[in-house]
């Protein structure tokens, strides 16, 4: 089948920076996976812009234009409040910075679509340069920008329903995302895809040889987290549910991957619980790192309050490891409940303590096959079926029947 040359220009807060090296890695994958697929992107990305704010300084400080696995990038500074101040107006504020850029762009790049990562404020500043630049906008959502963002504020809410009114078509990464967000708009035109992983990247490997080379015990039991440490991820109830565990088994250690402003208090609450030296604050490392921690656990775990897809369930079931997550957002769409893991309440300390004994120290067979069928199972969620999927919608909004 003949496909069409398509250019398209990408517009993301959420895209690694200098000073933010994983921030939405998952958005920069799927552009890569596009770009096999034929389609040429361009990116520009909001950064923060408030002068003299101490923690945004290193954002002032790297180059404003980028180039990334042949990814073309520009990083915009963008006038935003410290704390999320006035977030109501943050969608003008990208719109004011992003229009002057996007006219240069399209001096140099005929892009045919402009893509928009969350609806809120990205989508809703895409839905203005719509206007501005005649061009048909899509906008994912991703999750907090629907869950979350709307319930802060009367004006967030509203912003948010003029930009599903306003773009072209949504992609939701879940249909529980797709669900949430019809509550919204009803009519609004939105396409569950979800996002993926690469299998390249992401494969079983050894575990003796991943612990050797991140220089862990090749005797204790572990389980691993790999995120942010907000609080929105619930961590205070996966450090009370290992707790637990850690008080029927001193050969089990948790691994955390990532960092944010909870670490003080979750260190906090280890020392408290007498735990410290079975938890591993290992902070952030970078993406070629992940799969190497993942092959090296026994178990992935992820108590969050709210999510849309974490790519890290794709990327356990890729390495071929049960995960323990909370049954919120889409995690239950692509984990299935006691056939590649096992899904929990949220806040359920001692039911997350229950399903990671079983794997742990009750049924070692049942992690293995369980981590068996993950693996199998993965195939149908790659970012290259990802990228074919989002192909396909790309050309039905820009060439209409």
């Amino acid at each position: 089948m003949l496909t069409m040359k398509l250019n398209v220009l990408v517009i993301s807060h959420l895209y690694p920076n200098p000073a933010n090296p994983m921030a939405g890695i998952f958005v920069h994958n799927q552009v890569k996976a596009l770009r096999d697929e034929g389609i040429e992107c361009r990116v520009l990305s909001p950064i923060p812009h408030f002068p003299f704010y101490p923690k945004w300084r290193d954002y002032q400080r790297f180059p404003r234009t980028a180039t990334m696995d042949g990814i073309s990038i520009r990083y915009v500074p963008t006038f935003m409040m410290p704390g999320g101040l006035f977030f109501s107006a943050y969608g003008y504020f990208y719109y004011q910075a992003l229009h002057n850029e996007v006219a240069e762009i399209g001096r140099q790049f005929s892009f045919d679509l402009i893509h928009c990562h969350t609806i809120y404020p990205d989508g809703y500043a895409g839905a203005k340069l719509k206007d501005a630049f005649s061009v048909p906008v899509i906008s994912t959502i991703h999750g907090s920008d629907i869950r979350l963002y709307p319930q802060q504020s009367k004006g967030v809410y509203i912003r948010t329903e003029e930009a599903l009114r306003k773009n072209d078509h949504v992609i939701t990464v879940s249909e529980q995302l797709k669900r949430d967000t019809q509550k919204i708009v009803a009519g609004v035109e939105a396409t569950t895809i979800y996002n993926g992983f690469d299998p390249h990247r992401f494969s079983p490997m050894s575990q003796k040889a991943a612990r050797k080379k991140l220089g862990i015990s090749a005797d204790m039991k572990s389980i691993l987290y790999v995120g942010n440490l907000y609080k929105v991820k619930g961590l205070h109830v996966l450090i009370d549910a290992f707790a637990r565990l850690a008080a029927q088994d001193d050969q089990v250690n948790l691994y955390l991957v990532g960092s944010g402003p909870l670490q003080g208090e979750l260190q906090s609450q280890a020392r408290e619980a007498g735990i410290s030296n079975q938890i591993h604050f290992i902070g952030r490392r970078s993406h070629e790192e992940i799969p190497m921690w993942i092959n090296s656990c026994d178990v992935v775990a992820l108590t969050s309050l709210s999510e849309g897809l974490p790519s890290i369930i794709m990327e356990a079931m890729g390495c071929g490891k049960p995960v323990v997550a909370t049954d919120v957002g889409g995690i239950s769409e692509v984990l299935q409940h006691r056939r590649t893991g096992f899904l929990v309440k949220p806040e359920r300390p001692e039911e997350m303590a229950q399903c990671l004994s079983i794997l742990l120290a009750e049924n070692e067979g049942l992690a293995y096959d369980m981590g068996e069928r993950a693996f199998t199972e993965s195939g149908a969620l790659t970012w290259k079926r990802n990228a074919e999927q989002v192909r396909s919608l790309y050309e039905k909004v820009v060439h209409p029947v």
